[in-house]
C-alpha cells in the first residue's frame, strides 16, 4: 500500500493536514460511497487527500471493511426478495 502522507501524482510529502471533506454544493451533504447488494445498502463517506504542492486530489475511504455485508444486515426494503445470502457473498 502506498504511503498516505505522499502525493499520488508528484510524490511530495505535502499532503494538507486538517479536516478536509467532500460535500455537495447544493445541500452540503457528505458525498458517500454506497454499496447495494441483496437489498442491503452500506454507506461510507468519501474522503479527499489534497497535495499542497501540485493540487492533486486523491479519494479514499477510511475503513472499507464497513462496506462488507454481514449476516446481521437487514434489507432496506423489508419486502425485498432475492436469492439468499451465501457464504461466498461475505
Amino acid at each position: 500500500m502506498s504511503d498516505p502522507n505522499l502525493c499520488g501524482r508528484c510524490g511530495d510529502p505535502a499532503i494538507l493536514k486538517g479536516d478536509i471533506g467532500l460535500r455537495t454544493s447544493r445541500d452540503l451533504e457528505l458525498i458517500m460511497v454506497v454499496r447495494k447488494d441483496h437489498g442491503i445498502e452500506k454507506k461510507i463517506p468519501l474522503q479527499p487527500r489534497v497535495c499542497g504542492k501540485c493540487g492533486f486530489v486523491d479519494l479514499f475511504v477510511e475503513n472499507p471493511q464497513t462496506l462488507k455485508i454481514t449476516s446481521e444486515d437487514k434489507p432496506v426494503d423489508p419486502d425485498y426478495k432475492n436469492r439468499p445470502l451465501l457464504e461466498h457473498d461475505f
